[in-house]
C-alpha cells in the first residue's frame, strides 16, 4: 500500500514540477493570469481582464507568453464567435495529443 501512495505522490509531484519549471522566469502579471486560469476554468479575455485587475493590453501579452510556454488552452468560445476561451492545459493532455500525433492512441 506504501508503494502505490508513493508513485502516485511522485506521479503529482512531476506533473506539479512540468509548469513550475516554466513559470518560475516568467513576469508577476503572467503568473497572476495562469493562477486565475487555474483557479476559475475557461475564461474569455474580457473575464480575465475583469478577474485579474490587469490592463487588456497586459492581458494579452501574459496569453500569448503562456501560448509561447506551452500551458495556454484555446478554444472557440459558442456563445460568440469572435472570442476565444482560455485555460491551463493538462500536462497528461500534451502527453494525449502527441500519442495520437504518432499514432500510439
Amino acid at each position: 500500500m506504501a508503494k502505490t501512495e508513493k508513485y502516485l505522490y511522485s506521479e503529482t509531484a512531476a506533473v506539479q514540477d512540468v509548469y513550475t519549471r516554466k513559470i518560475v522566469q516568467l513576469s508577476p502579471s503572467v503568473k497572476l493570469v495562469f493562477k486565475v486560469l487555474e483557479y476559475k476554468g475557461l475564461l474569455t479575455q474580457k473575464e480575465l481582464v475583469a478577474e485579474s485587475y490587469l490592463p487588456p493590453r497586459t492581458v494579452r501579452y501574459a496569453l500569448s507568453r503562456l501560448k509561447k510556454e506551452g500551458i495556454l488552452e484555446e478554444r472557440l468560445y459558442y456563445k460568440d464567435a469572435r472570442q476565444c476561451l482560455y485555460g491551463v492545459k493538462s500536462p497528461q493532455q500534451d502527453e494525449l495529443l502527441s500519442n495520437f500525433a504518432c499514432g500510439m492512441v
